[in-house]
C-alpha cells in the first residue's frame, strides 16, 4: 500500500476519530459503569465494534435485560450495516475475500458515509477507503478502553453523555444528507420512529424505524441508478 494512500485516508478520517475519541471514552465509561471490565470492553468494541449498539447493550446490562434479548437487540440495530455493505459493495466487489473481510468488519456509519460519498466523485480507490475504516475502527477501539480505564479510576455521571450523544447522531445525520434519496429516508425515519414510539412504547420501536426507513432508502437509490443507466443507454 503506498504511502499517499495511508496519508489520504488517514485525512479523511481525522473528524471521524476526533468525534470517537469523545464518544468512545463517554463509551467505554458507560459499559465499565454497567459492569463491564476493561478487557470485556476491549474485547466488545474489537469484535462488535458498533457504537450505538454497545451504548445500547450497556443500557441494557444496567438494567438487568438477559443476554438473548441484548443479543436479539443488537442483532436489530446492527441490521443497517446490511444495506450499507450492500450499497458499497459495488466499489470493492473486485477485491479478495481477506480485504472483504477485513473491510466489512470495520465499516461504520461513519466510515461508509466518508468512503460512500467519496467513490462516488470517482477520485477515491479501495485502499484509501480501507486505511479510513481501519484508522476510525483503532480510535474507537483506544477510546473506549481508555474510557473503562478512566471510569474504573474516577466516578463520572454519566448522565450528560446522553445529550453528547443526541448532539453527535444529528451531526451524522445532517453529515448523511448528500442527496434527496438520503433525506427521504431520514425524514422517513423520523416519522416512523415518533409514530411506533406512540404505539408500541418500547425500545424496539427505534430499531423497527431505522430498518424500514434503510430499506426505503435503499429502494429509492437502486431505482436512482436503474433510470440513471436506462437514460445513459
Amino acid at each position: 500500500m503506498k504511502n499517499e494512500s495511508v496519508l489520504s485516508g488517514m485525512k479523511a478520517s481525522m473528524p471521524i476519530m476526533v468525534s470517537y475519541l469523545a464518544l468512545g471514552l463517554a463509551c467505554g465509561i458507560v459499559l465499565y459503569d454497567a459492569g463491564f471490565n476493561v478487557l470485556a470492553i476491549f474485547l466488545m468494541s474489537s469484535l462488535v465494534y458498533a457504537g450505538a449498539a454497545q451504548f445500547l447493550a450497556g443500557s441494557m446490562v444496567a438494567l438487568g435485560a438477559t443476554v438473548p434479548s441484548i443479543i436479539l437487540m443488537v442483532f436489530f440495530l446492527n441490521l443497517r450495516h446490511i444495506l450499507m455493505s450492500a450499497s458499497i459493495s459495488k466499489y470493492v466487489k473486485r477485491k479478495p475475500l481477506s480485504y472483504l473481510s477485513v473491510f466489512s468488519h470495520t465499516l461504520s456509519d461513519e466510515s461508509f458515509g466518508i468512503n460512500y460519498s467519496k467513490f462516488q466523485k470517482d477520485d477515491w480507490t479501495t485502499n484509501e477507503a480501507l486505511v479510513t475504516n481501519l484508522f476510525n475502527y483503532s480510535a474507537w477501539v483506544v477510546s473506549t478502553v481508555l474510557g473503562g480505564v478512566i471510569g474504573s479510576q474516577v466516578s463520572i455521571d454519566t448522565l450528560i453523555m446522553n445529550y453528547a450523544l443526541i448532539a453527535m447522531f444529528l451531526c451524522m445525520m445532517v453529515l448523511q444528507f448528500v442527496s434527496k434519496e438520503h433525506i427521504i429516508a431520514g425524514i422517513v425515519a423520523v416519522v416512523l420512529s415518533v409514530l411506533f414510539t406512540l404505539l408500541l412504547k418500547h425500545n424496539i420501536a427505534l430499531v423497527l424505524a431505522t430498518i424500514i426507513a434503510s430499506f426505503v432508502g435503499y429502494y429509492l437509490e437502486k431505482r436512482t441508478v436503474v433510470k440513471g443507466v436506462r437514460v445513459n443507454d
